[in-house]
């Protein structure tokens, strides 16, 4: 194995003080490099292919770098972030957290995924540089030992008032949590219909149920499919259809939920019913292009609701009405959590729920 290549090396090679290279190689110099010192500098590092580390660079030691708070989407940490930040459940929620924890607490975010999601050490590298870890969706047991042992303040975004953590460990009891509740949105939205005087219903689930998927990634799903079937059992006077979307691969970017959901109602006659609820808005858009193709019209004809407030629906002509939690509030929340526990981490089980908004358009 040959000499590790280094600062001092590259330094000695360009005839050069280690201080004059780091300064150079940062850009920090107070007095520039003559053009001859700042090719042998670059020379030097091209023959060693030698990139300087940013732990040890002058730059590191003399800044002070904001501390992280880590973001694992939970139900699928190996989701690459782009995913993460593409996905419109979670994209504005990212851009109120992002804002909300720099200002508050002074933590810059970062969206992480897990190279091996059944590989402890990989979850150790994941949150090993962080000061506090935010978990949306289900807890893995390895990311929730971890935190307990590194003592890192953790609090659990849910889609349920149930802790999303498949552990015996007494710990898990113990961590703090803030929740919007699926089974509560779709009861919101129904209550509205039948205010309205609606009697034959239609609930159109997401194609991500547990037949498809893990039990994790599909926990909002069935949520809202029982909560459907209870309002029924509530309301006898009420009749009402349930529709599954097929899916014939896994699906991971929410946009395809929109032309699934098409594809498997554009034949089916939708004219029987007062009002059609939905999983989220990308299926409440899919409905809407069938109602179309059927010459029906959204909210005259048939009353359409959805759920979650997309950006890329809440503008799109037929317009959808929805119903989604308060991202602002459950930021406050959050950050009010993290404060306490990062000056004494201490979980105290705390399990605050976000209150939601009914938002009419048609």
């Amino acid at each position: 194995m040959g000499e590790k290549v280094t600062l001092a090396t590259i330094a000695k090679m360009a005839k050069l003080s280690t201080a004059a290279v780091s300064n150079f190689i940062n850009c920090t110099e107070n007095f520039p490099l003559s053009e001859v010192k700042q090719s042998a500098v670059m020379e030097a590092m091209r023959q060693f292919n030698y990139r300087p580390s940013m732990a040890s660079s002058q730059l590191r030691r003399n800044s002070v770098l904001a501390e992280k708070a880590i973001f694992i989407f939970g139900s699928y940490p190996t989701c690459p972030s782009y995913v993460s930040y593409r996905n419109p459940m979670l994209s504005e929620l990212l851009i109120v957290l992002i804002d909300q924890l720099k200002l508050q607490l002074g933590l810059a975010m970062e969206i992480r995924s897990v190279g091996d999601e059944s590989d402890i050490q990989s979850w150790n590298e994941t949150i090993a540089d962080a000061e506090a870890v935010i978990c949306y969706g289900k807890l893995d047991e390895k990311l929730l030992r971890l935190s307990v042992r590194r003592n890192i303040p953790l609090v659990v975004i849910s889609e349920t008032d149930s802790m999303p953590v498949d552990s015996l460990s007494p710990w898990a009891k113990k961590q703090d949590m803030v929740f919007w509740n699926a089974r509560d949105h779709l009861t919101l939205m129904l209550d509205y219909m039948l205010s309205k005087g609606a009697k034959h219903l239609a609930f159109v689930s997401s194609c991500n149920v547990k037949a498809n998927h893990p039990e994790y990634f599909a926990i909002e799903a069935e949520a809202k499919i029982a909560s459907f079937r209870e309002f029924l059992l509530r309301h006898p006077e009420v009749s009402g259809e349930l529709y599954s979307p097929p899916n014939w691969k896994k699906i991971i970017h929410i946009d395809y939920e929109s032309r699934n959901t098409y594809e498997f109602l554009q034949n089916t006659s939708l004219k029987e019913f007062d009002a059609i609820v939905t999983h989220n808005d990308a299926v409440a858009q899919g409905v809407a292009w069938a109602l179309q193709r059927q010459g029906l019209q959204l909210g005259k004809d048939v009353f359409v609701g959805g759920e979650g407030d997309y950006l890329h629906c809440r503008y799109a002509i037929p317009q959808i009405s929805t119903v989604s939690y308060d991202k602002e509030k459950m930021a406050e929340a959050l950050c009010r959590i993290l404060k306490r526990k990062l000056t004494e981490n201490r979980p105290m089980g705390e399990c605050v729920s976000i209150p939601s908004n009914l938002i009419i358009r048609c």
